[in-house]
């Protein structure tokens, strides 16, 4: 049965889009439309995209927003390169590089469905310095939480996180060059569960407050929960949040967190983070647990790494990788997350001597495949 969320969009797979994009599958739909994997036939390039739709007359683009993050941060090797944008069939599109599994489906591919302490500090110190650089551009994301965070989507990027979604992404509000305080009314945006209490207020949010959210990430992937994580009423979800901070939120966690807490909480719209002693307090941790946090690769980048080359190995051999899927899904019993990156991995390898429609056929069955492997076991946390 088709959802509410798929029957906004009229395309399906094998439509193209601008005579150059052929949709291969849906892999994600939301309120404003969906977003599909898809394949750039040029005279000369093939590759694989992700693109995104939305309905030309709707009152709420979230176009304009990602276009102009994509391209600020254009140089970034964090952040999905823009390759096209326009309209087609009474529809706009935005056209970006395909990137790997999300965050949630990292924690999620394995028991007990949470980060080690390693991971999650690798993790905070990239997302920080992406952070940072998002701000840097002028940009304030709003929405910062696991789903949003992904990895890339060859054997090199594996460990190299981004930041995607711009959505919600609104510009820093600045007055003769300067950072100036909203004096306006903001709105309730993101995800309440990693809202920061300035958010609940309806206070415009800051740089601070994007941190605030990552900081919520970061307990709720390491301990698998949030003190507010069963209740759904925003203002008892606000109550929860203050009266735990500086507490409960953090008593499981290393004491370098608080430290962490008291600095991004002390600051108001118009200041700067100091990002670099953010980073300095994770990388402490690190050193106190004997962790190499710049050479060791996470724990994820051999297991997607050994896939892909088995994937490889296959196609170049002539098996059914669909009929291999086929078989994993009987074997397993899993959950499925409802992310708008929930099935967006893939990579794009050359393969010599075969043709390009099996190059295609290659890279289409590595997407499904590893979107089979790396959520196996998948449950809800």
């Amino acid at each position: 049965m088709t959802s509410p969320q798929q029957a906004r969009v009229p395309f399906k797979p094998g439509d193209v889009i601008k005579d150059r994009y052929t949709l291969l599958r849906q892999i994600g739909a939301g309120t404003y439309g969906a977003i599909f994997a898809a394949v750039y036939r040029g005279n000369a390039v093939s590759r694989l995209a992700a693109i995104k739709l939305e309905r030309e007359n709707q009152k709420y683009s979230l176009q304009y927003n990602e276009v102009n993050v994509m391209k600020a941060l254009a140089a970034s090797s964090h952040f999905a390169k823009f390759f096209r944008c326009g309209t087609h069939e009474g529809f706009k599109f935005v056209c970006m590089e395909l990137l790997g599994p999300s965050l949630i489906q990292l924690v999620n591919r394995n028991r007990p469905y949470s980060l080690t302490l390693f991971q999650l500090l690798k993790f905070g110190i990239q997302a920080i310095k992406i952070l940072q650089e998002l701000h840097r551009a002028g940009f304030i994301h709003r929405d910062v939480k696991p789903e949003n965070f992904v990895i890339g989507n060859t054997k090199n990027t594996s460990g190299t996180l981004y930041l995607i979604d711009f959505g919600l992404c609104k510009p820093i509000l600045m007055e003769d060059g300067k950072i100036v305080r909203p004096t306006n009314q903001g709105s309730l945006r993101g995800t309440l569960r990693y809202a920061s209490p300035n958010g609940h207020k309806l206070v415009e949010l800051g740089r601070h407050d994007d941190l605030i959210s990552l900081l919520y990430m970061m307990v709720d992937c390491y301990m698998r929960k949030l003190p507010w994580s069963n209740t759904e009423n925003p203002d008892n979800i606000l109550q929860i949040k203050e009266q735990s901070r500086g507490g409960i939120l953090l008593q499981n966690m290393p004491p370098e967190f608080q430290e962490f807490e008291n600095h991004i909480f002390s600051l108001n719209y118009e200041d700067e983070p100091n990002y670099k002693k953010l980073i300095g307090l994770l990388s402490l941790i690190g050193y106190n647990n004997r962790f190499d946090l710049n050479n060791w690769p996470f724990e994820w980048e051999e297991e997607l790494n050994q896939q892909r080359s088995i994937v490889q190995q296959r196609q170049i051999n002539g098996k059914s990788e669909f009929k291999l899927i086929e078989n994993q899904d009987q074997q397993r019993n899993m959950k499925t997350i409802n992310d708008e990156q929930q099935q967006n991995q893939r990579q794009i390898h050359p393969i010599e001597n075969i043709s390009i429609q099996d190059q295609y056929n290659y890279e289409l069955t590595n997407l499904s495949l590893i979107s089979e492997i790396t959520m196996k076991n998948m449950n809800i946390m």
